[in-house]
C-alpha cells in the first residue's frame, strides 16, 4: 500500500537541524521489492496505481504517522507534464504511531485517452510518481432522445456528442424491431444515416437522416422502436391514427 511517513524533530540542538521526512509508498512496494524483476516498466517503482473512467480514479494508499501529534491529511494534487494541476479528493486524521488506509480519488477531462499516464500525487506535502490507469468510457449522447413518427420516410437532424474518451463511428444504416405492447415484434423501422462520421472524444456532430415508417403497422396501436445510435438510443413513438388520418 502506498506509505506516508513524516518524522519530527526532537528536542535536541543536533536534531533540531534535520528536516521531517515524509515517505509515500505504493500497496504494493514490500512484494515488488522481493519480486522487481515482475513489475512492469510502466509503473513506478513504488507502483501506486489509481484506476478507473476518467470520472473517478480510485486508489488506497497506507499512511503511516511516525510523529508524536495527529497527521491531518486534507486532499491531494496530481501533477502531469503540460498539464494543469487537478485537485482530488483524500481525508483522514492519523494518530500518532498509527497507521491508517486512506481512499484516494482524483476526477479528469473526460476525453483524457485510456492507458496508463505517468503523474505526480502529492499527499500530505511529498510528491511520488504515480500511474493514472484510465479505462474505456464509451459515452454517446443524442438529442433529441426521443422522436414522434408516421407511416413513411421523414428528415431528422440529430445533435450526437461523445462525451467519453473513445472515438465513436455511426453506422450508416440502422433497424430495430416496432413493439405494440403484444406478444410479437413489429416490423422494422430504418434509420439511414447520410455521411455517417466518426464522432472523436469532446466533439459534437450533426448528422443528417431519414427514418422509414413501414405501412403495414396496426393503425388503432400504439408503436415504439429504440433505435441504437452508437452506444446511445434513440426511442421512435409511432401513434395512433384516427379513421380520418389513415390513408385511404
Amino acid at each position: 500500500m502506498p506509505t506516508t511517513r513524516r518524522r519530527t524533530t526532537a528536542a535536541t540542538k543536533a536534531s533540531a537541524t534535520k528536516p521531517p521526512a515524509t515517505k509515500v509508498e505504493g500497496r504494493q512496494a514490500a512484494r515488488k521489492q522481493t519480486a522487481g524483476k515482475q513489475a512492469t516498466a510502466a509503473e513506478p517503482s513504488r507502483g501506486i496505481v489509481l484506476t478507473g473512467p476518467p470520472s473517478l480514479l480510485r486508489a488506497t494508499v497506507s499512511v503511516e504517522n511516525a510523529v508524536d501529534q495527529r497527521l491531518a491529511i486534507r486532499g491531494l494534487a496530481v501533477h502531469r507534464q503540460g498539464q494543469a494541476v487537478v485537485a482530488g479528493s483524500a481525508a483522514a486524521v492519523v494518530a500518532p504511531g498509527a497507521t491508517a488506509q486512506v481512499p484516494v480519488s482524483v476526477r479528469l477531462d473526460p476525453s483524457t485517452p485510456p492507458g496508463d499516464h505517468v503523474a505526480e500525487l502529492e499527499v500530505a506535502g511529498l510528491r511520488r510518481e504515480v500511474v493514472l490507469r484510465v479505462e474505456p468510457d464509451l459515452a454517446l449522447r443524442v438529442s433529441p432522445r426521443r422522436v414522434l413518427a408516421t407511416e413513411g420516410e421523414q428528415v431528422l437532424t440529430l445533435t450526437v456528442s461523445n462525451e467519453g474518451n473513445v472515438a465513436i463511428p455511426l453506422a450508416a444504416v440502422l433497424r430495430a424491431r416496432t413493439d405494440d405492447g403484444g406478444p410479437d415484434p413489429g416490423p422494422d423501422v430504418v434509420l439511414t444515416v447520410t455521411d455517417p462520421p466518426v464522432v472523436e472524444p469532446g466533439t459534437t456532430a450533426r448528422v443528417a437522416a431519414t427514418l422509414l415508417v413501414p405501412p403495414d403497422l396496426d393503425p388503432t396501436r400504439r408503436h415504439t422502436a429504440r433505435l441504437p445510435i452508437g452506444t446511445a438510443d434513440l426511442d421512435v413513438i409511432i401513434l395512433p391514427r384516427t379513421a380520418s388520418e389513415r390513408p385511404s
